[in-house]
């Protein structure tokens, strides 16, 4: 059987209620992703769904509504409780981490590229998360029920990569770290950006992407513009 998702039903005093994927769990409090539109300083009612169901009274201290996420602090539950229910879903999220596909984070300002990324990377098994900037790199990277095992940073950000490359190697030990140029690499001076695991260019070929994240090629060998002029064909 297939481990279930963490998830959590979120009631409002009006009744309302909705299912919310947990995307963390941390002493006192709960980050969800979820559908319907909550508040901040909205009292509600959380059901988190383990073995045994937990129910605990929650705020809403933050909600992104971009992103459909909302952040929720516990209110009066004991020590002794919250302990078993992190430990509880610190085991939910590891069983489905553990049968998750390998993900790679793109962050890309260009949609064109992030999306012909996502689709070479599908090729050889690679899931991927998609962002525009690199503030949003570590909101994705949060995510504990992701199997991340790389990012790809898009030169374009300039120096901006130094620190995020840096983070990513602090926080986040055993990911590969690639940059993703345009036609021409460029220099940077932040010493992180030389620690990178593997830099690209746009096209890039199959085997270097696969390469770069350790993934074996097999028998993959078409380069991303042999890809499109194929693609060109196909449609005509």
């Amino acid at each position: 059987m297939e481990p279930r998702a963490a998830t959590a039903v979120v009631t409002r005093s009006t009744k309302e209620n909705a299912r919310f994927a947990i995307r963390d769990l941390s002493a006192g409090g709960a980050r969800l992703v979820g559908e319907l539109l909550l508040f901040e300083g909205e009292k509600i009612l959380l059901r988190i769904e383990l073995a045994e169901p937990v129910e605990l009274a929650a705020e809403v201290t933050r909600v992104d509504q971009q992103r459909k996420v909302a952040e929720v602090v516990f209110s009066g539950v004991a020590a002794d409780a919250l302990a078993q229910i992190e430990r509880a879903m610190a085991e939910v999220l590891a069983s489905v981490r553990d049968t998750s596909p390998p993900t790679v984070v793109i962050v890309h300002p260009a949609v064109d590229v992030s999306s012909a990324l996502e689709r070479d990377l599908a090729k050889i098994g690679v899931a991927a998360r998609v962002c525009a900037t690199l503030p949003d790199l570590e909101w994705q990277l949060a995510d504990k029920s992701v199997r991340f095992v790389g990012v790809i940073i898009s030169g374009a950000f300039g120096e901006a990569i130094g620190p995020a490359l840096q983070h990513v190697e602090d926080n986040h030990r055993g990911l590969s770290r690639v940059i993703l140029f345009g036609d021409q690499i460029k220099r940077f001076d932040h010493p992180a950006v030389g620690r990178v695991h593997a830099v690209l260019r746009t096209p890039w070929r199959f085997k270097g992407l696969a390469r770069a994240l350790e993934v074996p090629p097999d028998s993959v060998v078409t380069t991303y513009d042999q890809l499109v002029a194929l693609k060109a064909q196909t449609e005509d």
